[in-house]
């Protein structure tokens, strides 16, 4: 499901591949004729990969074409390396935190003209937009929201509608709602909430306040006051003992800890909503949005986009194929199949999967305020030092000094990679 999970590069070739446009020059790219169109795309679930082959034969029997398949297990790495030699495919897919690097390197066609950005959430259009010009397709997206095990809230005698809506309430509410789950279930067997110690799940906290992590010269300061006070709120909720995070509860991930039980709540995307549906049967629950912080609504949002390579030699079929998949039939088919959210509103507006399964309206609307996981180049090196640091901090007992120190390190390891 890796297309509604959140994809984030890990390992991009900022240093490794350089000057993308200038190597690529003007190269034809390998195998293109004025017939055929090469698309690329990782590998999803078997229901995306079905869906994506019934748009393909739509587009091959629409156009009279051929369209043939390059599929990446690694794009953040493989896709730099075809850019560099000439040999991308004509579109493919662009995670949203991929598309600075691309963009940056000057490998993507302007796609302003082929698709209107105005059909499309503005948050998601933004995510691909440079200097008022759009670069990507969105093609589907993912939010995060609160899912509610409401067996747990019952068992421990807790209504669902007592849980707060904003952060600043819950941290003061959730020592008593803890209290009754343990008395329910026994102390330590179930917690009230999960807080997963990755940046993007903390990354609302780091940005609070117009914050700059990564900041304008490419540089990482994730300790300045400022964000150190915001980031507090998560040790905060650590420290109300109600509060854990997956790998404390001996869970993979959030989803596995929410439905085997570990969390009363879990904020998750909805890409484990057709798990829970699927393979949780006897799971009941339901969906509440996020919880505000400091009175403003927020959330992530994980979005992938269908670019264009800059040296394609079949641009009019590229195009097509862009309003295809990017347009309101392309998109609704799409939709309806995998079980994703539109990131056009008129297709969503009228999904028949979105009104089969009212829940997932929660995770559609915040699409509007969600904000979008992304912020330059430097992002990917940022992820890897405060995974590496910040579980110091993230855990019951944890000071303001814990978290200075963790988050000094997080620059210190961040900044020095980015000095090599």
């Amino acid at each position: 499901m890796k297309t509604w999970k959140k994809f984030f590069a890990t390992g991009l070739l900022a240093t490794a591949v350089v000057g993308l446009a200038a190597c690529a020059g003007g190269g034809s790219k390998s195998g293109s004729s004025n017939d055929t169109l090469t698309i690329g795309y990782w590998k999803g679930s078997d229901t995306e990969n079905a869906a994506l082959d019934t748009l393909i034969k739509k587009f091959e029997e629409d156009n009279g074409v051929k369209v043939e398949s390059k599929v990446y297990t690694d794009i953040t790495t493989q896709l730099p390396t075809d850019l560099a030699g000439g040999t991308a495919p004509d579109v493919f897919y662009i995670d949203s935190s991929f598309y600075p690097y691309l963009q940056g390197e000057g490998v993507l066609n302007d796609i302003s003209d082929v698709v209107n950005a105005d059909d499309y959430y503005s948050t998601l259009a933004t995510a691909f937009s440079t200097d008022g010009k759009l670069y990507a397709a969105p093609k589907d997206v993912s939010t995060l929201a609160l899912y509610a095990n409401t067996a747990i809230f019952e068992k421990a005698g807790i209504a669902l509608t007592d849980v707060p809506t904003s952060y600043e309430d819950f941290i003061k509410w959730a020592p008593s709602a803890q209290e009754k789950i343990d008395a329910a279930y026994g102390k330590g067997q179930v917690y009230l909430m999960n807080l997963n110690a990755d940046l993007a799940r903390n990354w609302p906290y780091l940005i609070a306040d117009d914050q700059e992590p990564i900041q304008k010269d490419g540089s990482i300061n994730t300790s300045n006051p400022t964000i150190v006070k915001n980031l507090m709120t998560a040790i905060d909720l650590f420290n109300t003992g109600a509060v854990a995070t997956p790998q404390q509860v001996g869970a993979g991930d959030e989803g596995a800890g929410f439905a085997t039980g570990k969390f009363a709540l879990a904020l998750t995307g909805n890409w484990n909503y057709q798990v829970f549906k699927t393979q949780y049967k006897d799971l009941k629950f339901e969906i509440l949005p996020n919880m505000t912080y400091k009175g403003k609504k927020v959330t992530m949002q994980f979005t992938v986009g269908w670019g264009q390579y800059k040296n394609t030699k079949v641009k009019d079929l590229a195009d097509k194929w862009i309003q295809f998949v990017g347009g309101k039939d392309g998109m609704a088919s799409w939709t309806e199949a995998v079980g994703t959210l539109a990131t056009r509103p008129d297709v969503a507006e009228n999904s028949e999967f979105l009104s089969a399964n009212p829940g997932l309206q929660v995770h559609q609307d915040a699409i509007e305020y969600a904000v979008a996981w992304q912020d330059g180049t430097n992002l990917s090196t940022l992820v890897g030092s405060y995974g590496n640091f910040i579980s110091e901090a993230f855990k019951k007992g944890a000071t303001q000094a814990d978290l200075e120190k963790a988050l000094k390190q997080i620059d210190e390891d961040a900044n020095s990679k980015l000095n090599k």
